[in-house]
């Protein structure tokens, strides 16, 4: 057995401090989010002391400012999928994502893709380290699982977008041993969600629907408040995340990657 799975395999299964507590990690998938869009969302979650993990889909000057300040770490959110504007094929969608996060070795489809085809080209040929494509229902004592392309798969705890797919409550109290469970905690939401507020996914699809794709990119904040859902929705359980997450251990996705290899 080659030497790097050996260690992967051994270092992995060593004691790490999520079997014993929770250990969370905040993780956005910007997902073409405008300009003003982002500014309201990192404004507000900063207030949380915390350094999320940034899965960037397009050129953004307030991205690219965050990461010279080191207030975020970045990876890639390649769309792979048919008509992407990424590009037409597996390495032109990786080329294209990687201008606007050249460093990164850390990535997450956009809508979950996955091939074998993605998986091996990203490892084999662009040497990345850490996957983050599998979503839970809130899973109790989630680790790093290594997959079968040699990347290590972190499983998302909590991701906003299939909270509301399977019309959960919007409380946390709900929910609070799963939260408090030993475990990793990967928690990804997404900017537009968490500006919006929405209740339900059908109202967040309807908004997208009368968007064209350019209208989406430069949503402004007249539009926002225009959107935006006054009553209970799903930002209020995330805002109560990341109260909880005060509490406990917070790190990035690249620390939890060096953790689990040592």
């Amino acid at each position: 057995m080659p030497d790097r799975i050996s260690n992967l395999l051994l270092n992995i299964s060593k004691e790490k401090p999520w079997h014993t507590k929770p250990v969370f990690c905040f993780t956005t998938d910007i997902d073409w989010a405008s300009e003003t869009t982002l500014k309201l969302f990192f404004d507000e979650i900063f207030t949380y002391q915390i350094v999320p993990t940034v899965f960037v889909t397009h050129a953004s000057r307030i991205i690219d400012e965050l990461f010279a300040d080191k207030k975020i770490e970045r990876g890639i959110h390649p769309n792979f999928l048919k008509g992407s504007s990424h590009g037409g094929s597996f390495e032109d969608v990786i080329n294209t994502c990687l201008k606007f996060a050249p460093e990164t070795k850390l990535y997450r489809s956009h809508r979950g893709y996955n091939s074998t085809d993605t998986n091996h080209l990203l490892r084999n040929k662009y040497h990345f380290k850490v996957s983050s494509n599998t979503v839970t229902v809130m899973q109790q004592h989630l680790q790093p699982v290594l997959h079968e392309s040699g990347l290590l798969e972190f499983p998302v705890f909590f991701e906003d977008g299939t909270h509301l797919y399977n019309k959960l409550e919007l409380d946390i109290d709900t929910y609070l041993k799963n939260f408090t469970s030993p475990g990793i905690k990967i928690i990804s939401f997404h900017p537009m969600n968490f500006v919006v507020n929405p209740p339900t996914l059908s109202y967040m699809r309807n908004i997208k629907d009368t968007l064209s794709r350019e209208e989406y990119n430069n949503l402004s904040l007249k539009k926002i408040e225009q959107y935006k859902n006054q009553l209970k929705g799903i930002k209020d359980i995330c805002i109560e995340i990341l109260k909880l997450s005060g509490r406990y251990d917070v790190l990035t996705l690249d620390e939890l990657y060096n953790i689990s290899i040592n």
